[in-house]
């Protein structure tokens, strides 16, 4: 007998396949037409010995994925699956878990009777319900642990994996998965989860130490990245670490640091604390203004939103008495025999088509000056919001470099006495790179004003991003105002000449059938 080929899921397969799982009513025309695999939930893809996943990318709607009892080697092209609910690996030759990125609604995995000795890559599916991985190659307990992340897993089969023979096997998984429901087919109870709780009481105290400070660290990353979404969107990015970036990547300070330690430290305390100042009144105005220009932008939405319905509905309720009025004039039409009324009826439904035509496109005429006038004071509002966000940037900016400049006074004079006292052997106890920088005087001065220079960077750079990106952002906005608009109109005219020849269209044939 032939060995049957190997095979990759190639075009010809998937339309076998759902041409095959077709309703038997509509079988013969998804055998003659095909079926669009976007309107595809479901595929069967099991014992077609297939050695590769791939060509799936059209079937972005499928929630339920059968690809066992075949010979795949490794889960990959199906992570843009995003859909996907259901998926079946089992019976197959895989030996790692992986390809599953961005499978966040996946809540049914069967991976039974693989080659599989270790659970890792599953950290997108955060709504998994039933994890089938009996059959493969487990062997400690410590595999185990990496399940307690799913939270909403109710069903677990490890059976046939060599880490069931273990005497505490299923002690371990009662105590450490919280919330299941069934363990290797068996109903799960509460007496055997207090037992096993019981049994590995100190390890759970622990286990629930580390995920409090997991949880916290989660949170603390959660609000940061937020806040940083919040600082990308008021242009103000990197201003909470504005002045650590100052210094920490200065190394010019990092050489005059050890000169006159204490003291350097206190002016940076003094410093830091009226810079704080400066930042945090510069970020609340920046977060106010990105509220009150968001509030601006959605009240001239909404107001193209009130003008758009209420012109669509006077067009509507034009064309529904037009097509009322015309049915009965082509009713005339196919219906008499008298030649004048006929004339009478032709000529008013030319003259009641060409009134349609000039009221719409009046109306349109309107709408399209209403929409002028809207995004104009749109622009004036948002403009000012623009304006007034750069000059009190530019200020607080302003007020920070003339703390730099005061710091950079008091710090350069920090430094030289420790250069006069080092002049007159006043200080004897240093070591050999520090003496080398104290011995030459143009250099250490230069090495100060470089460092203040670094810093002042650092304030343009900032200025910079927020000035640019102000006026980016209503450049880039306006522009798409403007271009929506005319997007609009053209989409607008085309409906309405479209409509009138089809009108037309209609009239001629009707009169040509009339005489």
């Amino acid at each position: 007998m032939n060995a049957i080929e190997p095979a990759v899921v190639d075009e010809e397969i998937l339309k076998k396949a759902t041409n095959d799982q077709a309703n038997p009513e509509i079988a013969e025309i998804a055998r003659r037409e095909g079926i669009d695999p976007k309107e595809t939930l479901s595929l069967r893809l099991d014992y077609k010995n297939i050695l590769k996943i791939d060509n799936l990318w059209a079937f972005e709607n499928l929630t339920k994925l059968q690809l066992d009892n075949n010979i795949i080697e490794r889960i990959e092209n199906i992570s843009f699956l995003k859909n996907l609910q259901w998926l079946d690996l089992s019976f197959n030759n895989i030996t790692q878990i992986e390809g599953l990125e961005k499978l966040t609604r996946l809540t049914d995995l069967t991976l039974f009777n693989n080659r599989i000795s270790k659970l890792e890559n599953m950290d997108d599916l955060v709504s998994l319900n039933v994890l089938s991985i009996g059959n493969n190659l487990l062997t400690g307990l410590e595999n185990l642990a990496y399940l307690t992340r799913f939270e909403n897993l109710r069903v677990l089969n490890c059976a046939g994996n060599a880490l069931c023979k273990n005497s505490n096997y299923r002690h371990y998984v009662l105590a450490h998965i919280r919330g299941l429901k069934y363990l290797d087919y068996r109903l799960v109870d509460e007496e055997s989860i207090a037992a096993a709780r019981e049994k590995y009481i100190d390890d759970l105290i622990a286990l629930e130490e580390e995920e409090k400070v997991a949880v916290q660290k989660k949170e603390e990353t959660r609000k940061r990245q937020e806040l940083n979404s919040l600082h990308l969107a008021a242009h103000i990015e990197g201003i909470d670490t504005l002045y650590e970036d100052m210094f920490n990547g200065d190394p010019d300070y990092q050489k005059l640091l050890p000169i006159n330690p204490d003291r350097t430290m206190d002016l940076m305390e003094e410093y830091r604390a009226k810079f704080d100042v400066v930042v945090n009144e510069m970020r609340h105005y920046a977060l106010k203004k990105r509220n009150e220009m968001d509030e601006e932008l959605n009240q001239f939405n909404e107001c193209l939103r009130v003008t758009k319905t209420e012109t669509d509905g006077e067009c509507i309720k034009m064309l529904n008495n037009y097509s009322h009025f015309k049915k009965k004039l082509l009713r005339v039409l196919q219906t008499s025999r008298d030649t004048k009324e006929i004339d009478d009826a032709i000529k008013t439904l030319k003259e009641d088509t060409l009134k349609l035509s000039d009221d719409l496109m009046s109306i349109e005429m309107q709408v399209v000056e209403q929409y002028e006038d809207v995004i104009k004071e749109f622009e004036r509002n948002f403009t000012e919001h623009c304006s007034a966000l750069n000059e009190y940037g530019q200020s607080s900016f302003a007020r920070m470099r003339e703390l730099e400049n005061e710091y950079q006074e008091r710090f350069s004079e920090s430094i030289l006495m420790t250069f006069e006292r080092f002049s007159k052997g006043d200080i004897d106890d240093i070591d050999d790179e520090l003496r080398d920088i104290l011995s030459d005087k143009d250099a250490l001065v230069n090495t100060v004003n470089g460092s203040h220079d670094f810093r002042l960077g650092k304030f343009d750079h900032q200025e910079d991003l927020l000035v640019s990106g102000v006026g980016q952002e209503l450049e880039t906005l306006t522009r798409k105002l403007h271009d929506a608009e005319i997007q609009r109109d053209r989409d607008r005219v085309c409906e309405i000449f479209t409509f009138i020849d089809k009108c037309n269209v209609e009239i001629e044939l009707a009169e040509e059938n009339a005489y």
